[in-house]
């Protein structure tokens, strides 16, 4: 290490031409049990705002901006461990509507069943990243699967992450798992694509091994909202620098403590729904940076799109107009792929009156949607192995819904079934037919 030290700082180390950023630092771990510094480049930080670094002798000598002719800080090169930097500049950060940045997403799919995963028998003391990744059956994102995504047209992509099982008690978030979501976000981002980020199975239906933590509930909503606004203020803080592209999403599909779908048993669970809501836009604000300014998500009670969840969804109040969009899915008609084995005119109404819904509620008054999941699921979904006719079935399918929801200026995201399993290590389309589709429906 000492080596290491002495090849970085055998010259002065200038830092100002970095064009600091707020939450921009770098700390140094010395040998002295283990102890950690943080400095900061911006400006935010108690221990001082560093402008160089100088190597003299045996010492690295820190010099504070404003005061650069004073011995700010000083360590014996021997007792350093490590220096790591946090620059976090993704891109010149250009403050559009959400209305825009969904009109500029054209077609998307999810990450799904990977960084996601709920896996009660694995836990982060024991178990690596990669392991919970490829716990439900698909392979670890890499570089060249999102290059591929870009390459072939798609400019947006929805990252899935349950954090539940990466936190401690306290609810910090593991830093492995924060760094391995940096990583892939900054896939998406380096590619000048739109990043959807969320909160994913941290809610959603309960079986006898989970219970997830956040529900549609009052109760729930009081216990938990501390946690929940420190667990978005540790993530909007990690990426608080990054552009217009990277938005966030509060949380996935938030159901009752009964666990009902479509809509709550009680329509007091709708008060829960909008605490978190509101709480989630909150805590990102608060974190400054471009998350002052950053398009927010949220989703209606299950993520449905039903009368009753649009007409009880509030949008949370902000201190700056025009940055939150709504987001639903639809799997509907439920279940049509396996009952009817094709995409028809009763199928593409029913769409039809979805977007009818949406724009009655929020596209008309300037609140724009997402269909943040869609495909065909159900008792039987599409797969590679599915036949011809059922393959072009769901391709009719997508067609419809992008054709329908580009009229509206609506993104789509693809349920992952186009771009899964072993495929996306090739990287190759699972069903090139339906993303064809997709693409010309949006392209016409």
């Amino acid at each position: 290490m000492k080596k290491l030290i002495l090849s970085l700082f055998t010259l002065t180390l200038s830092l100002t031409a970095l064009g600091q950023q707020a939450g921009d630092n770098f700390v140094i771990k010395t040998s002295e049990a283990g102890k950690t510094t943080e400095w900061s480049l911006a400006g935010d930080s108690k221990n001082g705002d560093i402008s160089t670094i100088k190597h003299k002798s045996n010492q690295l000598i820190l010099y504070a901006k404003g005061y650069e002719g004073i011995e700010w800080a000083t360590y014996d090169i021997d007792k350093i461990e490590s220096i790591t930097f946090n620059v976090f500049h993704k891109g010149s950060y250009v403050e559009e509507s959400a209305a825009q940045a969904v009109k500029n997403m054209g077609i998307g799919t999810n990450f799904g069943n990977c960084t996601d995963v709920v896996a009660m028998w694995m836990n982060m003391n024991s178990n690596s990243v990669t392991d919970f990744e490829k716990a439900w059956g698909q392979e670890p994102t890499t570089k060249p699967m999102v290059d591929f995504l870009k390459k072939n047209g798609f400019n947006s992509v929805r990252i899935p992450v349950t954090w539940f099982q990466h936190m401690k008690e306290d609810g910090t978030v593991d830093e492995a798992w924060m760094n391995r979501i940096q990583e892939i976000v900054d896939y998406v981002i380096d590619n000048g694509m739109y990043c959807i980020l969320n909160v994913h199975h941290d809610t959603g239906a309960d079986d006898k091994d989970v219970k997830h933590w956040i529900k549609a509930d009052e109760a729930n909503y009081n216990e938990n909202k501390e946690k929940f606004e420190s667990l978005w203020t540790q993530i909007a803080t990690r990426f608080k620098n990054y552009d217009q592209h990277l938005l966030f999403e509060g949380y996935n599909e938030m159901l009752d403590a009964d666990n009902t779908w479509n809509a709550p048993k009680n329509a007091s669970s709708y008060k829960g729904l909008n605490g978190y809501a509101q709480s989630f836009v909150n805590a990102v604000r608060a974190t400054g940076g471009n998350n002052e300014t950053r398009n927010l998500i949220i989703n209606t009670y299950a993520a449905a799109n039903g009368d009753d969840v649009l007409n009880n969804l509030v949008i949370p109040t902000d201190k700056v107009d025009g940055h939150i969009a709504v987001e639903v899915h639809t799997y509907d008609p439920w279940d049509w792929f396996a009952q009817k084995g094709k995409w028809d005119a009763s199928c593409s109404n029913e769409i039809k009156n979805m977007f009818t819904r949406l724009n009655k509620k929020f596209i008309s008054k300037g609140i724009p949607c997402i269909i943040g999941e869609y495909g065909t699921h159900g008792s039987k979904s599409v797969s590679k192995t599915s036949s011809a006719s059922e393959i072009q079935a769901a391709a009719d399918q997508a067609a419809d819904i992008v054709k329908q929801a580009k009229a509206y200026g609506v993104a789509t995201f693809y349920w992952m079934s186009i771009f899964s399993e072993k495929d996306r290590t090739v990287p190759q389309w699972t069903l090139p037919t339906v993303v064809e589709a997709m693409k010309k429906a949006y392209n016409e």
